[in-house]
Protein backbone atom coordinates (compact mmCIF):
# COMPACT_ATOMS: atom_id res chain seq x y z
CA UNK A 1 0.00 0.00 0.00
CA UNK A 2 2.88 2.33 0.80
CA UNK A 3 4.36 1.51 -2.34
CA UNK A 4 1.58 2.27 -3.91
CA UNK A 5 0.84 5.89 -2.66
CA UNK A 6 5.17 6.80 -3.28
CA UNK A 7 4.88 5.56 -7.09
CA UNK A 8 1.79 7.86 -6.92
CA UNK A 9 2.90 10.86 -5.44
CA UNK A 10 6.44 10.56 -7.84
CA UNK A 11 4.06 9.97 -10.90
CA UNK A 12 2.48 13.22 -9.90
CA UNK A 13 5.56 15.45 -9.31
CA UNK A 14 7.11 14.04 -12.42
CA UNK A 15 4.07 15.36 -14.36
CA UNK A 16 4.34 18.54 -12.46
CA UNK A 17 7.71 19.06 -13.66
CA UNK A 18 7.04 18.06 -16.92
CA UNK A 19 3.81 20.90 -16.90
CA UNK A 20 6.00 24.02 -15.56
CA UNK A 21 8.45 22.89 -18.31
CA UNK A 22 6.27 23.58 -21.44
CA UNK A 23 4.63 26.53 -19.53
CA UNK A 24 8.10 28.29 -19.28
CA UNK A 25 9.20 26.62 -22.94
CA UNK A 26 6.01 28.44 -24.18
CA UNK A 27 5.48 31.95 -25.62
CA UNK A 28 2.33 33.94 -24.32
CA UNK A 29 0.24 34.14 -27.26
CA UNK A 30 -2.01 37.16 -28.19
CA UNK A 31 -4.46 37.76 -30.81
CA UNK A 32 -4.47 39.95 -33.40
CA UNK A 33 -5.56 43.21 -33.24
CA UNK A 34 -8.76 43.09 -35.02
CA UNK A 35 -9.57 39.01 -33.63
CA UNK A 36 -12.84 40.64 -32.24
CA UNK A 37 -13.65 42.56 -35.30
CA UNK A 38 -13.47 39.39 -37.51
CA UNK A 39 -15.43 37.38 -35.23
CA UNK A 40 -18.31 39.71 -34.82
CA UNK A 41 -18.05 40.17 -39.16
CA UNK A 42 -18.51 36.12 -39.17
CA UNK A 43 -21.18 36.03 -36.76
CA UNK A 44 -24.33 36.32 -38.91
CA UNK A 45 -26.91 39.21 -38.17
CA UNK A 46 -29.97 37.96 -35.97
CA UNK A 47 -33.19 39.73 -37.90
CA UNK A 48 -35.13 40.77 -34.81
CA UNK A 49 -37.78 41.65 -36.75
CA UNK A 50 -38.77 37.90 -37.12
CA UNK A 51 -37.21 36.62 -34.20
CA UNK A 52 -40.09 37.31 -31.87
CA UNK A 53 -43.15 37.60 -33.73
CA UNK A 54 -46.52 37.96 -31.55
CA UNK A 55 -49.78 36.91 -32.96
CA UNK A 56 -52.46 36.53 -30.44
CA UNK A 57 -54.80 33.91 -29.90
CA UNK A 58 -57.92 34.94 -30.09
CA UNK A 59 -57.69 37.80 -32.55
CA UNK A 60 -59.44 41.48 -32.08
CA UNK A 61 -62.50 40.75 -34.37
CA UNK A 62 -63.53 37.63 -31.99
CA UNK A 63 -63.06 39.64 -29.39
CA UNK A 64 -65.60 42.22 -30.55
CA UNK A 65 -68.03 39.33 -31.39
CA UNK A 66 -67.90 37.75 -28.19
CA UNK A 67 -68.34 41.03 -26.63
CA UNK A 68 -71.30 42.20 -28.65
CA UNK A 69 -73.04 38.91 -27.72
CA UNK A 70 -72.94 39.28 -24.31
CA UNK A 71 -73.94 42.63 -24.78
CA UNK A 72 -77.02 41.04 -26.84
CA UNK A 73 -77.53 38.74 -23.97
CA UNK A 74 -77.67 41.08 -21.30
CA UNK A 75 -79.78 43.87 -22.84
CA UNK A 76 -82.07 40.93 -24.17
CA UNK A 77 -82.23 39.34 -20.62
CA UNK A 78 -82.49 43.48 -19.06
CA UNK A 79 -85.08 44.82 -21.55
CA UNK A 80 -86.90 41.73 -23.29
CA UNK A 81 -89.60 39.88 -22.04
CA UNK A 82 -87.82 37.03 -20.52
CA UNK A 83 -90.60 35.27 -18.83
CA UNK A 84 -92.42 34.34 -21.31
CA UNK A 85 -89.36 33.33 -23.60
CA UNK A 86 -89.72 29.81 -24.65
CA UNK A 87 -86.19 29.09 -25.05
CA UNK A 88 -85.77 30.28 -21.33
CA UNK A 89 -88.61 28.08 -20.30
CA UNK A 90 -87.18 24.61 -21.96
CA UNK A 91 -83.98 24.76 -19.90
CA UNK A 92 -84.19 22.72 -16.87
CA UNK A 93 -82.38 25.13 -14.27
CA UNK A 94 -82.73 22.52 -11.34
CA UNK A 95 -80.02 20.19 -12.23
CA UNK A 96 -77.89 23.28 -11.16
CA UNK A 97 -78.85 23.25 -7.84
CA UNK A 98 -80.11 19.59 -6.96
CA UNK A 99 -76.89 17.13 -7.77
CA UNK A 100 -74.25 15.72 -5.71
CA UNK A 101 -71.56 18.12 -6.38
CA UNK A 102 -73.51 20.99 -4.73
CA UNK A 103 -74.81 18.77 -2.18
CA UNK A 104 -70.95 18.37 -0.86
CA UNK A 105 -69.89 21.74 -1.65
CA UNK A 106 -72.67 23.33 0.39
CA UNK A 107 -71.30 21.42 3.68
CA UNK A 108 -67.58 23.11 3.80
CA UNK A 109 -67.71 26.38 5.67
CA UNK A 110 -64.20 28.43 5.66
CA UNK A 111 -63.18 30.63 8.21
CA UNK A 112 -62.69 34.64 7.62
CA UNK A 113 -59.31 34.18 7.61
CA UNK A 114 -59.28 31.83 4.32
CA UNK A 115 -62.05 33.53 2.48
CA UNK A 116 -59.48 37.09 3.16
CA UNK A 117 -56.50 34.73 1.68
CA UNK A 118 -58.20 33.72 -1.40
CA UNK A 119 -59.85 37.09 -1.89
CA UNK A 120 -56.58 38.95 -1.49
CA UNK A 121 -54.63 36.55 -3.60
CA UNK A 122 -57.19 36.79 -6.19
CA UNK A 123 -57.10 40.58 -6.37
CA UNK A 124 -52.90 40.14 -6.73
CA UNK A 125 -53.00 37.55 -9.43
CA UNK A 126 -55.44 39.83 -11.47
CA UNK A 127 -53.50 43.33 -10.58
CA UNK A 128 -50.35 41.46 -11.38
CA UNK A 129 -51.46 39.91 -15.11
CA UNK A 130 -51.23 43.33 -15.67
CA UNK A 131 -48.17 44.24 -14.17
CA UNK A 132 -46.08 41.23 -16.23
CA UNK A 133 -47.92 42.14 -19.54
CA UNK A 134 -46.76 45.56 -19.52
CA UNK A 135 -43.14 44.36 -18.61
CA UNK A 136 -43.13 41.96 -21.29
CA UNK A 137 -43.84 44.62 -23.87
CA UNK A 138 -41.41 46.75 -22.83
CA UNK A 139 -38.84 43.70 -22.99
CA UNK A 140 -39.47 43.24 -26.68
CA UNK A 141 -40.25 46.48 -27.51
CA UNK A 142 -43.60 45.30 -28.94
Amino acid sequence: MKLLRVMKDHTEQHLDNLAKKAMKSSLLESPSNDFTANIMKQIEPIKIGSATVYKPLISKYSWFGIIAVLIGVSVYMMFGNVESSPLLETIDYSVISNNKVTDVLSGIKFSKTVMYAIGFFGLVFFIQIPLMKHLMNKRFNL
